[in-house]
């Protein structure tokens, strides 16, 4: 014969909690921590890839002013960091800036990064891929910026570009001075490994799509940089800013023309 328990009103809560709170406190521990564990400021050392797009700060959906850029990237694996580009805005094509200031890693892979000469900006600073890349994210005066970065090749030669390349990416249309609206693109590249380039490119905007071919000359730098001018049937210039960031020759790609300002990226076929 089984014997019956009964319990008051207060045993039977004093029960429950003594029976859930052991189970909330191994839900608690349980929990998977954000970011990484293992990370400190010299996770990120060496010359990285750098794509740097940017746009007005102001809150509007209306976009008034914006730099796309593409260089590099080097932090020293202590606290000083480097971000060297070439950025193209509505105004202003190829223009070169250096910016400089100090960097800093948490355990969890997540930091930040603050420029104090050539610029004045803060930015959120992430590791990733056991310190082969990274992600950006902040804003100086004029712009909110986002970016990323990898590890680059040891080094890199015109030769290394030597092939028909696929790229695409977006941009945006400029009209004396002014951003008109907005771009996308894709293409192919043939690079010959000795400095001629042709490129077939297909830009859609506005609910159409141009096509345009442009041919001209490149040059690889051995720290992984390189610039291309093209020039299409119609006399349009074209000028490209490019960083290598793989051996099998993949990169990034930053540039202006008459009509728009672009970034993006290209892969061998």
């Amino acid at each position: 014969m089984r014997r019956g328990y009964r319990f008051s009103a207060g045993q039977w809560v004093w029960l429950q909690r003594a029976t859930l709170l052991p189970m909330a406190c191994a839900m608690l521990l349980a929990q998977p921590q954000v970011g990484g564990g293992a990370c400190n400021s010299a996770t990120l050392k060496g010359t990285y890839s750098l794509t740097l797009s940017g746009r007005d700060i102001g809150s509007g959906a209306t976009i008034s002013a914006v730099s796309v850029g593409t260089g590099t990237a080097t932090f020293d694996g202590l606290s000083a960091i480097t971000l060297t580009l070439s950025a193209n805005t509505a105004k202003t094509q190829g223009t070169g800036q250096t910016w400089s200031g100090t960097y800093s890693l948490q355990v969890n892979c997540i930091g930040t990064a603050t420029i104090t000469s050539g610029d004045n900006g803060t930015f959120t600073l992430e590791s990733y891929n056991q310190g082969k890349a990274f992600l950006i994210t902040g804003q100086d005066g004029t712009y909110a910026f986002n970016g990323s970065g990898s590890v680059l090749p040891t080094t890199c030669t015109t030769g290394g570009l030597n092939g028909t390349y696929a790229f695409n990416g977006n941009g945006f249309l400029v009209s004396s001075g002014a951003i008109s609206g907005v771009a996308d693109f894709s293409g192919m590249m043939q690079l010959n490994g000795s400095g001629t380039a042709a490129s077939s490119w297909y830009i859609s905007s506005g609910g159409s799509t141009q096509t345009v071919t442009a041919s001209g000359t490149y040059a690889v730098n051995a720290n992984c940089t390189a610039t291309a001018s093209m020039t299409d049937g119609s006399g349009n210039a074209y000028s490209l800013q490019f960083t290598v960031t793989s051996n099998a020759g993949n990169f990034v790609l930053g540039g202006s023309s008459p009509q728009m300002v672009f970034t993006g990226a290209g892969r061998p076929l």
